[in-house]
């Protein structure tokens, strides 16, 4: 006890500077694997089509873009060990190109 009463000046700020990059290490991972966005992203594409604001064209450009992101997401999730939803991500890398995944 007394160790830690005379150390304090130095393990205290150390202590609080490793808890806040966890915490900002906790945010960073969030963000990671968050794909909400890219899924609100496609519907707002797909309602753009719909409404003939974008022709096919400029559809297949940005939702390929988008599911490039979605794949990324779901990369980090396997990364950190968290649940991957649904089947894997297929995306064509150029026309004519056949789709990865």
């Amino acid at each position: 006890m007394l160790a830690k009463l005379l150390f304090f000046p130095i393990t205290g700020p150390v202590a609080g500077i490793r808890w806040s990059l966890q915490q900002v290490q906790r945010v960073v991972e969030q963000e990671l694997v968050d794909d909400s966005g890219i899924k609100a992203e496609m519907m707002e594409l797909q309602v753009l089509l719909e409404l003939g604001e974008i022709d096919d064209a400029e559809y297949v450009r940005r939702e390929a873009r988008l599911m490039e992101r979605l794949r990324e997401v779901r990369e980090w999730r396997e990364r950190l060990g968290i649940e991957v939803r649904g089947g894997p991500v297929r995306v064509a890398r150029n026309e004519g190109e056949p789709p990865t995944g």
